[in-house]
């Protein structure tokens, strides 16, 4: 077998289209070039997406990799974000046996519709899998949303597995007010990409919600970084909305860390959701 380099595992270009024991396919989004990654991120194959496929057919009874569990837990990450971010989330999951993929998709360089088909991709491809589930982080959860109101004929992972639960950790439920400030501006446009305006009202507006017939939990939660912040625009004398959120497939957890994914009481209520649909 070929040995290729070391990456930093494509947090900014690249975006997750297949995924195996922590292994995973990833495509450039600009390139469209693929690449296979064993689980320490180093390059073991690149080419075509089926060139990749074939290399990993090969590792499997290289590395003697095992099956994995037939549930799977997808991680999605908010805007600006990686995979990085769900660390601590990751390791409270994977104790579970479930299988957990955190997926990196260019939230800077693409639309949530384009990261949505992206998502189907990747879940029209992954194998031994029977019940799949979602955290997503932030705006991840338009991309999730998006996902799930294309056609079905672009769903075909459905015949195969079941959606089981899906927390959403601050997800994003209106427009931002300054997102729909910068949308004005074609500079920002430009160095912010399309989901700045995935992110204004009028867009928001118009989303279908995730189906009711899933089980989801919404979970929000001030950082205290976010506090600070809110302080700090108060005391400019900016308007900052009072957000109350009352509806029972709500919770607002209060904040005890700077990131919110560092808040072990956010973290043991998704996970306890995610296995058993309960908060």
């Amino acid at each position: 077998m070929k040995f290729d380099f070391f990456t930093f595992g494509g947090a900014l270009f690249w975006e997750d289209v297949f995924f195996y024991q922590k292994w995973r396919i990833q495509r450039h989004c600009i390139t469209k070039k693929y690449r296979l990654l064993d689980s320490w991120d180093i390059r073991r194959a690149s080419g075509t997406f089926e060139k990749c496929q074939k290399a990993f057919v090969e590792y499997i009874e290289c590395y003697e990799i095992t099956k994995q569990s037939k549930h799977l837990v997808v991680l999605l990450h908010g805007y600006m974000d990686s995979k990085n971010i769900f660390k601590k989330l990751w390791r409270k999951l994977v104790l579970t046996n479930s299988t957990v993929a955190s997926l990196n998709y260019p939230s800077v360089f693409r639309s949530s519709v384009a990261n949505a088909h992206q998502l189907l991709f990747f879940l029209n491809h992954a194998e031994d899998i029977e019940e799949v589930s979602f955290i997503t982080k932030g705006c991840g959860n338009l991309v999730l949303r998006q996902a799930l109101f294309l056609p079905l004929e672009l769903q075909t992972f459905r015949e195969s597995m079941r959606i089981k639960n899906i927390v959403e950790i601050n997800p994003v439920i209106k427009g931002s007010l300054l997102c729909d400030l910068l949308n004005k501006f074609k500079i920002f446009n430009f160095l912010l990409g399309p989901m700045i305006q995935d992110m204004t009202e009028k867009k928001i507006k118009n989303l279908p919600e995730i189906p009711v017939e899933f089980k989801s939990l919404k979970i929000f939660s001030e950082s205290k970084t976010f506090l600070m912040l809110m302080k700090i625009l108060k005391l400019c004398k900016f308007p900052v909305p009072e957000s109350k959120h009352k509806k029972k497939d709500t919770i607002f957890i209060k904040g005890s860390t700077f990131k919110t994914l560092n808040n072990e009481e956010i973290l043991n209520c998704a996970v306890n959701f995610i296995n058993n649909g309960k908060i």
